[in-house]
């Protein structure tokens, strides 16, 4: 995990202390490094797993990116302040718009793809992050999978902001969302239901405990439920808001949490949540 805590909050650090530093003058070192730094905070801002380190740092790391460039705009120059050297300031600006790029790709899936069925949020009572969910491949990681194009992973967010007690607990009540009710999202019929699959790793049945509902004209699946928690059964009519079964952690998953996804003949529909399309970091409170 030290990698990832060293690209999600060290690295950033580092260049909004970079900007901090820097004038305004000379320009253009100030905007190579205004373009290093906007990149990598955007990079960690909108790409990197928030459940690992909690959203009260992310909005911290906003601020000072803001600070920093305020500070920066109104800072007068050093009397011997020198003009950095053109490969410096192209190898900033490079590096800015590489990472940038992703960043940039998380907020193009916030577009909302024609044709999405309005559902209701399946979790209730607490504050749900977004893992995977969006429209791009840089939002989320299902993008490729053609039923799960616009696939939603949820996880619950403890009173620190975080989704578990630890960065990857074995116990698998450290995590918030474990053992959360989940509801039915809509008014419809119960495509299929499996249950007795056990609270592990499964890279065989991928979805593990589940149940398929019938949406109007979509099936809905919510996936990787907790094992003896399946309330519904095939053919039962299940309306808004009726509990289906609990979280777990069964099939293909590194740790609890709920999968969603809506599809149609073998391809996937998109589906905005109580009127809210949704993306990877984002907070949905209940």
């Amino acid at each position: 995990m030290l990698p990832l805590f060293l690209l999600t909050v060290f690295l950033p650090l580092i260049v909004i202390a970079t900007l901090w530093r820097r004038a305004r003058r000379p320009t253009g070192a100030w905007i190579a490094t205004l373009i290093l730094a906007a990149g990598v905070v955007g990079f960690s801002v909108l790409v990197a797993p928030w459940g690992m380190f909690g959203l009260p740092l992310r909005y911290a790391l906003i601020v000072l990116f803001i600070a920093a460039v305020v500070r920066s705009l109104r800072r007068e120059p050093a009397p011997d302040a020198r003009q950095e050297s053109p490969l410096r300031a192209l190898v900033k600006v490079m590096l800015g718009i590489t990472v940038g790029g992703v960043a940039i790709g998380v907020l193009r899936g916030h577009a909302v793809p024609p044709g999405a069925i309005d559902l209701s949020f399946p979790l209730r009572d607490g504050a749900y992050l977004i893992g995977h969910g969006g429209s791009t491949s840089a939002s989320n990681m299902h993008h490729s999978h053609p039923t799960q194009k616009y696939a939603l992973d949820i996880m619950k967010l403890n009173a620190a902001g975080m989704r578990a007690r630890g960065i990857y607990p074995a116990e698998l009540r450290s995590y918030a969302i474990y053992n959360a009710t989940v509801s039915s999202p809509c008014d419809g019929v119960v495509r299929a239901a499996v249950d007795g699959l056990p609270d592990r790793r499964d890279e065989k049945r991928l979805a593990g405990n589940h149940v398929v509902l019938r949406c109007g004209d979509a099936d809905v699946w919510l996936a990787h439920l907790q094992r003896g928690s399946v309330l519904a059964r095939p053919g039962m009519q299940v309306r808004t808001g009726q509990p289906l079964g609990r979280v777990g952690n069964s099939g293909n998953t590194t740790e609890p949490h709920l999968h969603v996804h809506a599809e149609r003949n073998g391809a996937g529909v998109p589906a905005t949540f109580n009127g809210e399309w949704l993306v990877r970091n984002d907070v949905v409170r209940r």
